[in-house]
């Protein structure tokens, strides 16, 4: 159970603050709801209803820097091989995403730069739809290590090569 003033990443809207736990009525139902409030979008405010399990499993405790620097020398490159089927490797990234592994995002993201790498090589271009799943899973590392490392977004893919580099 979480409490008001935890951090948790909460799907595509990444890190967000628990601001209160609050008892809303709908009709003749009282529920008890998470109001989160996305640290990258003061403007959002977003109601989980305490019950409701599917939509609480996808709240993720905010990794510490130990749990991101240990994540990061466990990372094997090239680990993941290039999944050539468009279908198949849309469907991955898209339960990559949603489930938020962090892990797995990270090997994805690996997967996708190395085949936009070869793709450079040979002169040719990269799926759109792989460069928005590359875009999204760095978004969503880079938002929740930017904050518990308390170093800009920009700086946080150095931090990363260097972990990866030193592992």
């Amino acid at each position: 159970m979480y409490k008001a003033g935890d951090h948790v990443v909460y799907g595509s809207h990444g890190v967000c603050a628990v601001t209160e736990l609050r008892q809303m009525v709908f009709g003749t139902e009282h529920k008890d709801y998470y109001v989160l409030s996305p640290i990258n979008d003061k403007r959002s405010t977003i109601f989980i209803p305490v019950d409701s399990e599917n939509l609480v499993c996808q709240m993720k405790r905010v990794l510490t820097k130990d749990e991101i620097d240990e994540l990061l020398y466990s990372v094997e490159p090239g680990s993941l091989e290039w999944i050539p089927s468009d279908s198949e490797r849309k469907a991955f990234c898209t339960h990559t995403l949603k489930n938020g592994d962090r892990l797995e995002m990270l090997h994805m993201i690996d997967m996708l730069y190395m085949h936009r790498e070869r793709m450079k090589d040979q002169k040719k271009h990269f799926h759109v739809t792989d460069e928005k799943f590359l875009r999204e899973a760095e978004k969503l590392l880079h938002d929740e290590f930017s904050f518990v490392l308390g170093i800009p977004v920009s700086e946080v893919g150095e931090y990363i090569g260097e972990k990866l580099k030193s592992s």
